[in-house]
């Protein structure tokens, strides 16, 4: 059975971070359990002496960066420091907790546009304080593959048995994919999985609706086929996944299940339990 659209919104500018940073989950249309963030960010033009983002904490959750152009260093308080380049994954796994910074000390000479995601995915309660890690997943090594004229690129989970290298301690899947003018693409997806579709470029209807850039879309969980037409080359995202229905308590960086993990990830960022970054 086709999926239908329960709701659609324009994700609109943040006001903290500017208007190069679109605020899409929660702030659009809440979260996509197991998904409680996503961020979409650029094109913007990169100047050499940018300095990024500052050494911060996390808790309860991975996070993932993902580009469509450009480049950014991650680095973090449990050593790990690497460059992601177009097409690159950097999957962090917080949880107990971790400090990381993004974009320092390039040591470019040239500027440069950048523009990718961030999205944060909660980790089920079993795994809020297990151990930090950080992995980075080359655009070679996440599959790829072409039905007639549409390209779909397998950045976490399953699809038509192409394997994502990612291993994520919550179930879910993010497909980019590009579509050219008035083809249409019939998408498989799990029963009883959240599904959501954002567009980055492009126009596309799907169940009789619509879907501009930098819109979040919605579809029930109870059909099993997504089925998308162009109405002029697109490039979106499908994310989502098995829901966790856990409780969900956010505070700035931390997502925890209840607000005394909520202080105690707070307290061991004070205390120094997540470490430094060594800039």
């Amino acid at each position: 059975m086709n999926k239908t659209i329960i709701n659609s919104q324009k994700a609109h500018a943040s006001r903290s971070m500017g208007p190069h940073v679109r605020q899409v989950i929660p702030s659009a249309l809440g979260d996509f359990d197991p998904f409680v963030f996503l961020d979409h960010f650029g094109p913007v033009v990169k100047q050499p002496e940018s300095q990024g983002v500052p050494p911060h904490p996390h808790a309860g959750i991975a996070t993932i960066t993902y580009l469509f152009e450009g480049s950014n260093r991650h680095q973090d308080s449990y050593g790990h420091d690497a460059v992601i380049h177009a097409g690159d994954l950097a999957w962090m796994q917080a949880g107990k907790g971790i400090v990381h910074a993004e974009g320092r000390n390039e040591n470019k000479t040239q500027a440069e546009t950048v523009h990718g995601l961030q999205l944060w995915i909660s980790l089920p309660a079993k795994d809020k304080f297990i151990e930090p890690n950080f992995y980075h997943y080359a655009s070679k090594d996440l599959p790829s593959f072409t039905i007639e004229t549409t390209t779909i690129k397998v950045i976490a989970g399953n699809l038509l048995n192409y394997q994502s290298p990612v291993k994520s301690l919550s179930p879910a899947y993010i497909y980019e994919i590009k579509l050219l003018a008035n083809q249409t693409l019939e998408l498989p997806i799990q029963l009883g999985d959240s599904c959501g579709l954002y567009m980055v470029s492009g126009s596309v209807l799907s169940d009789t609706k619509e879907l501009l850039p930098t819109s979040i879309t919605r579809l029930d969980d109870t059909g099993d086929l997504l089925v998308v037409k162009a109405k002029e080359d697109s490039h979106f995202i499908v994310l989502g996944g098995t829901p966790l229905n856990e409780p969900i308590v956010g505070y700035a960086s931390y997502v925890m299940n209840d607000e005394e993990q909520i202080h105690q990830v707070m307290m061991d960022y004070q205390m120094g339990k997540m470490g430094i970054v060594k800039i």
